[in-house]
């Protein structure tokens, strides 16, 4: 059992060396301020007619980026809108009697007849 123990932490002594060991030796040459930041590619759509306007690539980007900015807030706002309508929808649900909400039901699903 010992022995077992003993050739096991070995092993793992033996084998945790060959890997801290393989690590690259640090670059001497100079970084360009391009490879210390690899530039960041926004996806968007220009708005309507903008496409016409001969944007250069730095300035689609640019738009690319605010729209970026923006969005998250934006659908964060619109999630909130659409909870609100349906707090709204269900409160004046609340106010119909049992037989005007059935009638509705009717009216919604085309039995109206």
């Amino acid at each position: 059992m010992r022995m077992g123990l003993f050739l096991l932490l070995t092993l793992g002594v033996i084998f945790s060396q060959s890997l801290f060991g393989q690590d690259k030796p640090p670059s001497t040459e100079p970084k360009s301020p391009a490879k210390e930041e690899p530039s960041i590619k926004y996806k968007g759509v220009l708005p309507p007619n903008w496409g016409k306007l001969g944007l250069t690539e730095a300035q689609k980007q640019e738009i690319y980026k605010i729209q970026a900015k923006y969005n998250k807030e934006i659908d964060a706002l619109e999630a909130k809108i659409k909870e609100l309508k349906a707090a709204r929808a269900k409160e004046e649900r609340a106010v119909l009697t049992p037989e005007q909400k059935k009638r509705l039901e009717e009216i919604l699903l085309g039995k109206d007849k």
